[in-house]
């Protein structure tokens, strides 16, 4: 295998990175040091093997795979380049090696995993037209074989294995009883009965020029971000859609964004479908092992499949970024706040959130300058989420004490395009559809901060006790919230959503709303803070059982509507009190529920000056 080289970064792709932007070029410059990285991952797993080989079970030593890689790799280098940039040889080589190390746990044997660089060798063997055989692990009767396909074998045993062969480009497996010669052409073969069977991986390209040319990666056991998951074939009519879906949103990208989309031509490289979970809308994902992999669920339509590729691409290039410059120091365990998790944030974490919603605010600026009627009111509304998502995101991360030079460089260059933009809209927003972005903003960081954050048990021991004396609030004196993540990873919210409705049909709510939670949000998206307030007042002040420690989703989503129906009327003391603090204000309603939270907040007001 080739030696690995150290790269470098010019400062003029550095400033094109802080502007979020890329080119051709630098995509090009990714591919070669990744190129790079991707032959240190696989020579180290193999290396760490051969120092254990009592971990490879009933599989062949790895000097045999060592010896076939390098003779593929000087029969046909440029075949077996893009045998191991495929992105699921990143993700199957980085799950093998975090097993090896113990990083990863499992109740599969052992070998089961490393044996996907046997699987490598054989398919680099294949595409060199040399003549290999080994025996391979399947996986619940699975083998995969990056960039051909999965075999079958239906009723394999646990631990089962077959014996592989290439032989002038052809693939052949057998376990003794059972035979499958791949078609010569990669296609699915016919499934009758209890045979062996064999999924090509399929290429999707559309576009003319520039053109995505794709593998639509149903098939991988490792195409997700966590353990192994089992293939889930899409059936041709669905197949058809995903298709479809790809096809309109590289048109709607070639025309609109040229710029990315000839960037993004030469660095995504694989789609993963994943499945929809309950509470999200489309879910995407990128693996920093898995160059050039996007995952998505199943978008509802063209424009927002492309902006999914937006954001994954974002998270693409920062990645790639990463594995050449240190843009944080050493995790330190401070969390922070990203406004598009319900979840606190380590500081990396962040920086990847801030890059990837830099993106999604740039594509929705832009694609308002482009579409008229209903579709203008989306990408209005979803501007001004995002805008407000990455500029208070951009202020938390530069405030971090934790960014290396390179870090600071990297965000300060992001906050002056945000800047840029906020000085200088040439996208306008409706004032009422921005009005709903900051509902929407607001509620989630004033719910995130009553999730997560802690008041001192004698803080608000002695509050208590000065309120009952019918003393002033102490200016000033107020201590730092204790952060506590709470238990729940997601927060179950309903603001989002109504507001997205009502940017666009700007109509009444549906029928049936009779929750007083849900009265309250919708009187205060329609703009009637005195009718908000007062449902939600009534919501925090009924009496009941003793508040727990961890606030509900609904009790969240009463105190954030609370505190911005107050800022709504212009009660600017206790909205503020009630925005920053909402821990402390619900505790010291616990203690003395009969002074309601919108008089204690205003009580608390001289305290949080």
């Amino acid at each position: 295998m080739t030696a690995v080289v150290r790269h470098r970064l010019s400062p003029e792709s550095f400033a094109l990175l802080s502007r979020g932007d890329a080119s051709p070029g630098l995509a090009h410059d990714f591919w070669i040091t990744e190129e790079s990285r991707r032959l240190l991952l696989v020579s180290t797993l193999i290396d760490e093997i051969g120092k254990q080989p009592g971990v490879l079970g009933p599989l062949a030593p790895v000097d045999g795979v060592l010896e076939v890689l390098a003779t593929a790799q000087r029969t046909a280098p440029d075949a077996v380049r893009g045998l191991l940039m495929n992105p699921g040889v990143g993700s199957g080589c980085a799950y093998a090696l975090r097993r090896l190390r113990g990083g990863a746990s499992s109740t599969a044997p052992l070998f089961l995993d490393l044996g996907v660089v046997h699987a490598l060798a054989l398919a680099a063997a294949a595409r060199a037209g040399l003549t290999w055989s080994t025996r391979l692990p399947l996986r619940d009767g699975h083998l995969m074989l990056h960039t051909y396909g999965l075999v079958h074998f239906p009723g394999s045993a646990a631990g089962a294995m077959v014996q592989a062969s290439a032989e002038a480009g052809r693939l052949r497996f057998h376990d003794g009883d059972q035979h499958l010669l791949v078609p010569a052409d990669g296609s699915d073969s016919v499934h009758r009965g209890g045979e062996p069977q064999w999924w090509g991986l399929r290429r999707v390209e559309v576009g003319d020029e520039p053109r995505l040319s794709v593998w639509l990666d149903d098939l991988d056991p490792l195409r997700d971000l966590g353990a192994p998951i089992p293939p889930a074939r899409l059936d041709p009519e669905s197949f058809a859609r995903w298709r479809r879906l790809l096809a309109d949103a590289w048109a709607l990208l070639c025309r609109d964004y040229p710029a990315d989309a000839e960037v993004m031509a030469g660095g995504i490289t694989a789609i993963v479908p994943l499945d929809p979970l309950p509470g999200w809308d489309t879910r995407s994902a990128s693996n920093g092992e898995a160059f050039g992999g996007v995952m998505v669920s199943e978008p509802p339509d063209a424009a927002v499949m492309a902006v999914s590729l937006i954001h994954e691409f974002q998270h693409i290039k920062l990645g790639a970024l990463l594995h050449l410059i240190g843009l944080t120091e050493p995790d330190d365990g401070t969390l922070y706040y990203a406004p598009w998790r319900d979840d606190p944030r380590p500081l990396a974490g962040l920086l990847q959130g801030i890059y990837a919603f830099f993106g999604i605010a740039r594509f929705w600026r832009t694609r308002l300058e482009k579409v008229h009627g209903r579709d203008r009111k989306i990408a209005a509304f979803e501007y001004a989420y995002a805008l407000r998502q990455t500029a208070e995101s951009v202020q938390i991360g530069l405030a971090a004490t934790g960014l290396t030079p390179a870090g600071r460089e990297l965000l300060e260059g992001l906050r002056d395009q945000v800047d840029e933009w906020q000085a200088t809209p040439t996208a306008t927003v409706a004032a009422a559809i921005d009005r709903l972005a900051r509902i929407t903003a607001d509620s989630h960081r004033i719910g995130w901060r009553l999730r997560h954050f802690r008041p001192r048990a004698a803080e608000v021991a002695a509050l208590a006790a000065s309120l009952a004396d019918r003393d002033p609030a102490a200016p000033g004196e107020l201590e730092p919230a204790v952060l506590s993540p709470h238990p729940g990873l997601r927060w179950r919210q309903r603001i989002p959503n109504a507001a997205r409705r009502r940017a666009v049909a700007d109509g009444a709510p549906r029928a049936g709303d009779a929750d007083p939670i849900t009265v309250g949000e919708n009187a205060l998206l329609a703009n009637d803070p005195a009718a908000a307030r007062e449902a939600f007042a009534a919501v925090l002040s009924r009496p009941g059982p003793p508040t727990p420690a961890h606030v509900s989703d609904d009790e969240a989503r009463a105190w954030a509507g609370l505190a911005m129906s107050l800022d709504a009327e212009g009660d600017r003391p206790a909205a503020e009190v009630l925005s920053r603090r909402p821990d402390l204000v619900r505790a010291l309603h616990a203690a003395r529920p009969s002074h309601p939270p919108a008089e204690l907040a205003r009580w608390l007001a001289p305290a949080l000056r």
